[in-house]
């Protein structure tokens, strides 16, 4: 499994930090050492990555380490020190029980570990975020999926509310798409077999829901089939170099070279195989419900009544007043599988207004995943127009787990169509084998008006060979959207 080192990625990009730059966004927290003390309260403080002249309103000795919290406002920046309980003129001891219990968090094994991965992911502590974290992590206790689910919503500033966090833990499991639409229709057909006892409007509906849910299997197929044809327009078979062994090698590397401009919606592709890939993903999420609550935003009255999809009609069911009629079963799946496309819909989400930035993950249902798993993809990129990622300039990573050479990872970084590419994996030979397929590769990126300037290839990294739960430090990463802090004056 592959979706902890996904969410460790994409904790990292979303924290914009490096060792000499810091953003200081109000509520978060840092641990700050007295480095020197000078006249007048002014002291040199180590905070984070940075070494700044501040001034103390609350005492603090030489080399004492201490909490620190960025409070709103304007310049100077301005960190309070965090005060033991009920004494205002203590700093709490430089310890995360000590921080629990200057924040009036409840010091148990559960929030204490919630609240050290919240600090190390830079997430703002505010009150209202900390009474989540507290109901949170006391009704579902010591479960690292939802442990990485609240951490994420937070971090993209999205409601720490129950039904968002299991929408995301959803996302992070990465339940293989088709196999969890399957268990649904099998559950639905049953259902309709033995229907008598449940009203007619639902009996209707339920039909609806298994015909939708056909449909959208279907619709799976049809994106392999797009993405197998794309592959077999971009290397014929007459075309292929007879060192290459096609088997173990030529269908994942040209999945992986087709596959980077349709995830990032570029609008610019214009081969009828590569239109049939993303119209293919296009009636796929159209179908699930991923675009459902943006479509009736734009509809009223009638049409939006006729808006339908697998959400809005799952929905309709679980909410009907006589939803307990249907067997246990049914509805734990029916609210799963809205889990799991809500989880995908915030994750394919803008982000803030105010961020220059646009990040986004999503999960498909590729040809040669092993075991079914989905395939992650991580997009980056600058915002164009109202928050359109721009495909000339962005970056994917693809988190793949193939059957003939395993797990690998894709990095692919487009600069003014410039595309870089660096392809991780640990099978013996691989590097030869991508050679042999450069040249095609530069062909078919030049068709589309991109230049091919760098392919590499490593190994995993060794953190992704350890355990997937384990924070993953980042793979080198160019800036961007990096903040400069230029200010030298803090107020403490």
């Amino acid at each position: 499994m592959i979706h902890g080192f996904m969410t460790g990625r994409i904790f990292q990009q979303l924290n914009r930090m490096q060792p000499s730059l810091v953003e200081l966004i109000p509520g978060q927290v840092f641990q700050g050492k007295v480095l020197k003390l000078f006249p007048d309260n002014l002291a040199t403080v180590q905070v984070g990555g940075l070494t700044v002249t501040a001034r103390l309103e609350t005492p603090l000795e030489l080399g004492q380490r201490t909490w620190l919290q960025v409070q709103p406002g304007g310049q100077p920046v301005t960190l309070k020190v965090i005060s033991q309980p009920g004494k205002p003129e203590q700093a709490s001891e430089a310890s995360m029980e000590g921080l629990a219990k200057g924040l009036g968090v409840p010091v148990t094994r559960e929030s204490i570990s919630l609240l050290k991965k919240a600090v190390d992911t830079g997430i703002p502590l505010r009150a209202d975020s900390l009474r989540s974290f507290r109901q949170l992590a006391a009704e579902f206790g010591e479960d690292p999926a939802m442990e990485e689910a609240v951490l994420l919503a937070a971090k993209k500033g999205l409601p720490l509310t129950k039904d968002t966090v299991l929408a995301l833990r959803a996302f992070i499991k990465n339940a293989n798409l088709d196999g969890e639409m399957g268990k649904l229709f099998r559950l639905v057909e049953q259902t309709l077999t033995d229907a008598e006892s449940l009203p007619s409007d639902m009996k209707e509906t339920l039909q609806r829901l298994f015909i939708q849910t056909e449909g959208a299997r279907e619709a799976v197929v049809q994106v392999k089939n797009a993405i197998v044809s794309l592959q077999q327009t971009a290397n014929p078979a007459g075309q292929q170099n007879g060192k290459v062994d096609p088997k173990n090698s030529r269908s994942a590397l040209q999945s992986l070279q087709g596959e980077q401009d349709q995830v990032a919606g570029n609008e610019s592709l214009s081969s009828p195989s590569s239109q049939g890939m993303k119209q293919a993903i296009t009636d796929l999420f159209e179908r699930l419900g991923l675009t459902h609550e943006r479509t009736l935003a734009r509809m009223t009255g009638e049409k939006a009544a006729e808006v339908e999809n697998i959400k809005s009609t799952l929905l309709y069911l679980l909410q009907h007043p006589k939803a307990d009629a249907l067997p246990a079963t049914v509805r734990e799946q029916m609210q799963q599988f809205v889990h799991q496309v809500t989880g995908q819909q915030l994750m394919m989400g803008a982000g803030s207004e105010n961020n220059a930035f646009v990040q986004v993950a999503i999960q498909l249902p590729l040809p040669g995943q092993e075991d079914g798993e989905n395939a992650l993809i991580h997009i980056e990129s600058r915002k164009k127009g109202k928050g359109e990622i721009d495909p000339d300039n962005c970056r994917l990573f693809f988190y793949l787990s193939m059957q003939n050479i395993g797990e690998t990872m894709l990095d692919v970084s487009i600069v003014n169509k410039i595309v870089s590419l660096h392809l991780y994996n640990n099978r013996e030979g691989l590097e030869a084998l991508v050679r042999a397929l450069r040249a095609s590769l530069e062909q078919n990126l030049a068709k589309e008006g991109y230049r091919l300037s760098g392919l590499r290839v490593s190994e995993m990294p060794e953190e992704r060979q350890q355990e997937d739960s384990k924070p993953t430090p980042p793979l080198p990463l160019p800036n961007s959207s990096l903040v400069h802090y230029k200010g030298v004056d803090f107020r403490v």
